[in-house]
């Protein structure tokens, strides 16, 4: 039975894995921020932070923790009785952005087991290369974004090529009519909600297919 379709926006296990055919890259952020992390095939990943405010990171302890990605795989605890008064997001807004050679391929926002396409749609899409980015996690101290020195500060991510085309194919979808007049017992169907996806399966293992 394939994965169940939102599971990849789901908390991921501790620690993040690399996928089946990506390739990993861990680096130490040494050279302060923005930092490049090459990928492979003439892609390129840039890390960038864009605060805009130089005399926060002047008075702030080189050693202190700006972001990490064990803050996204750590168990939530349970909501208050009573909701906290609105405040501004405290999280900082890194990501990555994904280039071929000078060229934007996409931006990804660092969220630890991410996984996100570049380009994934529109008239970027037309680029030779696409390449599939993963975020595994990170450590960002507040030195590095000052500037250079090894203040502990490092990435992970994995990547792959994402223009080739499949070399396993399933069978084809079940027709809906031929799904109907199946018996209620050997059928089974979930719907994510309003114009979202649709899964049907049948029980029989001779006939199984899956309906989009």
């Amino acid at each position: 039975m394939p994965p169940f379709p939102i599971d990849r926006y789901l908390l991921p296990e501790t620690p993040v894995e690399v996928p089946d055919g990506f390739t990993e890259v861990r680096q130490s952020l040494t050279a302060g921020l923005p930092h490049r992390v090459e990928l492979g095939a003439g892609v390129h990943a840039v890390l960038i932070l864009p605060t805009g405010l130089a005399r926060q990171w002047l008075n702030t302890d080189p050693l202190a923790v700006v972001s990490s990605s064990a803050d996204d795989l750590a168990p939530r605890p349970a909501p208050p009785a009573v909701p906290p008064p609105p405040a501004l997001v405290g999280r900082v807004p890194l990501r990555l952005v994904v280039r071929q050679g000078t060229r934007i391929l996409g931006s990804v926002p660092l969220a630890a087991g991410l996984r996100r396409v570049c380009p994934d749609a529109g008239p970027a899409a037309a680029t030779p290369i696409a390449v599939e980015v993963v975020v595994l996690g990170w450590l960002l101290h507040a030195g590095t974004v000052r500037g250079s020195g090894d203040y502990g500060s490092s990435i992970a991510l994995a990547w792959r090529r994402a223009d080739r085309a499949a070399d396993q194919f399933g069978p084809p979808p079940i027709n809906e009519f031929v799904w109907r007049r199946r018996p209620p017992a050997q059928r089974v169907e979930s719907e994510l909600g309003p114009g979202r996806l649709r899964y049907r399966y049948l029980l029989d293992k001779k006939l199984r297919r899956v309906l989009r």
